[in-house]
């Protein structure tokens, strides 16, 4: 399992980095509320053609506690056509293919279950079990997409933690919105790396 670092370089910084300098953000990289540049791969005649190629894309992550902040022990990163962090209602709805679809993302760590939690600015969500045994990239993104779903059907009927309007808020959040970057672990529980656009 590789570890990496789904952070990218922030829209106000210069984006002219070397693989080595690139690396070594990454490194240090925290995660933080803020607007993000996803790195933009050269661009195929193929990816032109079929619509896939975005010039630019940004996204704004949801912030997280400090302890499930920074470089995680291993991470779990999510793309389609190399492009990171897909929608959580198209992987829902099966309307995308994941690069590395049925990997089993935790095979080689010799696991038979693991937790992981929704990580919600102002909200407390209690570890969720997961069996490791064949689970793929697939059905690790069905898995978050789900439990995602049915918090922000349940909680918009609840009070709002952060005030009615905080954009972390679940009323405010549209599920439609939400992206996956990646999972995150740290501390022997994951946590999903979530974000949307930024406007």
């Amino acid at each position: 399992m590789s570890c990496y670092c789904p952070a990218y370089p922030a829209v106000q910084q210069a984006p002219a980095w070397t693989p080595r300098e690139q690396g070594q953000r990454l490194d240090q990289c925290a995660y933080v509320p803020g607007v993000y540049r996803f790195p933009t791969p050269p661009p195929t005649p193929s990816a032109i053609l079929n619509g896939v190629y975005r010039s630019e894309e940004r996204i704004e992550y949801f912030p997280r506690r400090p302890e499930f902040c920074g470089r995680p022990l291993f991470s779990i990163p999510f793309s389609v056509h190399g492009h990171p962090g897909p929608y959580l209602k198209d992987i829902l709805k099966d309307r995308v293919l994941l690069d590395g679809a049925q990997d089993a993302v935790m095979g080689d760590t010799g696991w038979s279950r693991t937790r992981w939690v929704l990580e919600w600015p102002g909200y407390d969500h209690t570890a969720r079990g997961l069996a490791v045994a064949g689970l793929s990239r697939t059905a690790l993104a069905k898995e978050v997409a789900t439990c995602v779903a049915i918090f922000l059907r349940d909680a918009a009927m609840g009070p709002a933690p952060l005030g009615e309007k905080s954009p972390w808020s679940a009323r405010n959040v549209h599920f439609g919105d939400v992206r996956l970057v990646a999972m995150n672990y740290y501390s022997r529980v994951w946590i999903p790396v979530l974000a949307f656009d930024a406007t």
